[in-house]
C-alpha cells in the first residue's frame, strides 16, 4: 500500500477518479441543484474550507522536514494562508469602496482611495514575488525530475495543472462575454462552467497535503 501511495502515478490517478466521482454523484443525484451546490455555505464550499484547514495543520505537521529549506517553507505557509484567506473571501471585506482590491479594476478606478491601493498593490507584490521565489528555485529541478517519474513532481504537476484549469473555468464565461460584444453564455452553460470550477478547487489544497505526506515518507525512507 505504502509503495502505490509513493507511485508517481498516485496522484494523477486519484485526482482523476475522486473529480470524476464528485461530478457523477452531483449530476446524478442533485442534477437540478447543481447550481446551488456551488455557493457559499455549501457542501463544496464547506468541503474546500476542511482542505484549506488541512492543509494548514500539514504544514505544521511536518515542518521538521524542512529545517534545511526553512525559507521555503515560510513561503508555503504563507501562501497557504492567503489561498485559506482568499477561499474564506476575506478580499471582499477590504476595501471600503470596492468588492474587491485584488483585481486590475481595483486599481485603475479613480474612486478608490490610493492608500489602498498601495497597501493591497503592495501586498500582490510580496505574493507574486513569493511565488516567483518558488519557481525561479525549483523550476530547473521540477523540469528535470518529472521526466525521470519524481512522486513529488508528478504531484506538483497534478496540483499545477488543477489550479490552471480552475483560474481558466472561473474567467472563461467573463472572458467568452468580452470576446462577443458582451453577449452572454446561455445561464445553463455558465452553471457547468460554475461546477467545474468549484468542484476541482476542492482538491487544491488535498493535493497539497498529499505532496506533504509523500515527501515525510519519502524523506523518512532515505
Amino acid at each position: 500500500m505504502k509503495k502505490l501511495f509513493l507511485s508517481p502515478f498516485f496522484a494523477p490517478v486519484c485526482f482523476a477518479v475522486c473529480w470524476a466521482s464528485l461530478l457523477a454523484i452531483v449530476l446524478v443525484y442533485f442534477p437540478e441543484q447543481k447550481y446551488q451546490l456551488t455557493f457559499d455555505g455549501q457542501i463544496i464550499d464547506i468541503l474546500t474550507n476542511i482542505g484549506y484547514m488541512l492543509m494548514l495543520a500539514a504544514l505544521l505537521i511536518y515542518s521538521k522536514d524542512y529545517t534545511d529549506k526553512i525559507t521555503s517553507w515560510g513561503i508555503y505557509l504563507f501562501l497557504g494562508i492567503a489561498a485559506f484567506l482568499r477561499e474564506a473571501g476575506i478580499q471582499h471585506h477590504l476595501s471600503k469602496t470596492d468588492t474587491t482590491p485584488f483585481k486590475s479594476r481595483f486599481f485603475l478606478k479613480p474612486e478608490n482611495p490610493i492608500g489602498e491601493k498601495i497597501v493591497f498593490g503592495m501586498l500582490l507584490l510580496i505574493i507574486f514575488g513569493a511565488v516567483l521565489y518558488l519557481m525561479v528555485k525549483y523550476a530547473k529541478h521540477l523540469i528535470v525530475s518529472f521526466f525521470k517519474f519524481n512522486t513529488i513532481t508528478w504531484t506538483i504537476a497534478v496540483f499545477c495543472s488543477v489550479l490552471v484549469f480552475s483560474k481558466f473555468a472561473d474567467r472563461f464565461p467573463g472572458n467568452w462575454r468580452d470576446a462577443h460584444n458582451d453577449v452572454s453564455l446561455p445561464k445553463s452553460h455558465i452553471e457547468v462552467w460554475s461546477l467545474l470550477e468549484e468542484s476541482i478547487e476542492i482538491f487544491i489544497p488535498y493535493l497539497v497535503v498529499l505532496a506533504l505526506a509523500q515527501y515525510h515518507l519519502l524523506k523518512k525512507k532515505d
